[in-house]
């Protein structure tokens, strides 16, 4: 019996998440109560306070859970290493492209947090934390690109490239876009940043 504790209460803990992933991609943030995310997961709404303390702690762990284990952790492990650094890029934005498509709910959940932490220290500095994490992935494939870059540039360069993606979800929200994020326009996008490194990288060895 204490065996299988562990598990129900993993289960328990990944439903309350899911559920609070749709509710929060749905209805928004302030709108899902712990008390519907509490029936949509079949789990008593106490339960929600034992793993979470906190809406505020339930929101930054449902987004780290999207954004960097199923979303980018998820993204490095289908990326196949012998490719070269340019395709290995492209397939890592194909992969956020799709994620994104698939799961329609994270721009909702992501707008939520944005919004939140605006007055909201605690979720604001939790919310830095997770651009950093992201930022570190990024950086990751960077360096395998081959580019000319010292470590504050490839910061920069990473930081360009997540505005370019939370740039174009802002200007085609899911209810009224059938594309909410194109492939195209983001190879594109990164495609002339990298342009741009290269002549800069050129014109330094002149």
């Amino acid at each position: 019996m204490t065996k299988t504790q562990p598990s129900n209460q993993d289960e328990r803990r990944s439903a309350i998440m899911q559920a609070a992933f749709t509710l929060f991609g749905q209805v928004g943030y302030t709108k899902a109560t712990m008390k519907d995310i509490a029936a949509k997961a079949g789990v008593a709404q106490g339960l929600i306070g034992y793993h979470f303390s906190t809406k505020e702690t339930l929101l930054v762990e449902v987004v780290r859970e999207w954004m960097i284990n199923q979303g980018m952790k998820a993204a490095f492990a289908k990326l196949d290493l012998h490719l070269s650094p340019a395709e290995l890029l492209q397939q890592g934005l194909r992969h956020v492209v799709e994620f994104r498509k698939e799961n329609p709910e994270w721009f909702t959940l992501l707008i939520s947090l944005w919004t939140e932490s605006v007055n909201n220290e605690k979720l604001a500095k939790e919310l830095l934390e997770l651009y950093k994490e992201m930022k570190s992935g990024i950086i990751e494939i960077i360096d395998r690109m081959e580019l000319q870059l010292n470590q504050s540039e490839k910061e920069n360069f990473a930081a360009l490239i997540q505005a370019v993606f939370d740039g174009l979800m802002l200007q085609a929200p899911v209810p009224l876009s059938p594309e909410p994020l194109s492939y195209e326009q983001v190879s594109q996008g990164i495609g002339w940043m990298l342009d741009g490194i290269r002549s800069a990288a050129q014109e330094k060895g002149e």
